[in-house]
């Protein structure tokens, strides 16, 4: 079996809790390109957006448990949906980027002591024989509030944040790629986030209660 299929500790796509995640949002009449579409808005919309969500547990990074979850940041909800493609049949990886945050909360920033996001978290699945990348992070209600589309998934296409938001002011940059894996590196990310950002933890907070910069 290819290593973009195995279950892993954290990639537990054969779990009943990430099973019923992917039963909830597809058909067993739609094509596999279909169900992983809608998967992917389950991801999106079905679980908030939260960057305050961050957390060194080992144990909350399992698809199992971030599938039960309401809300959560951009790597567990992209490893959520890797995890969910692998249920499909889909090949999938995770994959992490340094990203310069153009309309982040000065709360947020404040919080994080730059506006550059690290490990920010994308999936990678492979279609028809070639990996596309896909982030179903930010879900649309959060998008609305912040003036930005929320991003869709075809299949076809390589699917990242906008440049722009929707009043042409700039949204997102990835600055740096950190690689793509066939299973989470939890130790590599955990310690890169907790020395790129020292006072991660100990701080909460809902990006929807708060005011872009811009």
């Amino acid at each position: 079996m290819l290593p973009e299929l195995q279950t892993t500790y954290f990639f537990d796509h054969q779990s009943e809790e990430v099973l019923s995640f992917v039963r909830r949002f597809t058909s067993s009449e739609g094509t596999p390109l279909e169900n992983l579409k809608a998967l992917y808005l389950g991801v999106r919309d079905g679980i908030r957006y939260n960057p305050y969500d961050f957390t060194d547990r080992k144990e909350a990074y399992r698809a199992s448990a971030i599938a039960i979850g309401r809300q959560n940041y951009c790597i567990p909800k992209s490893l959520l949906f890797a995890a969910g493609a692998r249920t499909l049949g889909f090949p999938s990886k995770i994959g992490f980027a340094d990203v310069v945050n153009h309309l982040a909360s000065e709360r947020l920033v404040r919080y994080l002591g730059t506006s550059v996001f690290a490990f920010h978290g994308y999936a990678e699945v492979l279609i028809d024989g070639v990996w596309i990348k896909a982030t179903p992070v930010f879900d649309a209600e959060l998008c609305l509030r912040f003036g930005v589309p929320p991003l869709d998934f075809d299949g076809s296409q390589d699917n990242v944040f906008h440049s722009f938001d929707s009043k042409g002011r700039k949204f997102m940059e990835y600055i740096a790629y950190r690689g793509v894996f066939d299973d989470f590196p939890f130790d590599y990310v955990i310690r890169g986030i907790q020395e790129y950002y020292p006072n991660v933890q100990g701080f909460s907070g809902d990006l929807r209660n708060e005011t872009p910069l811009v």
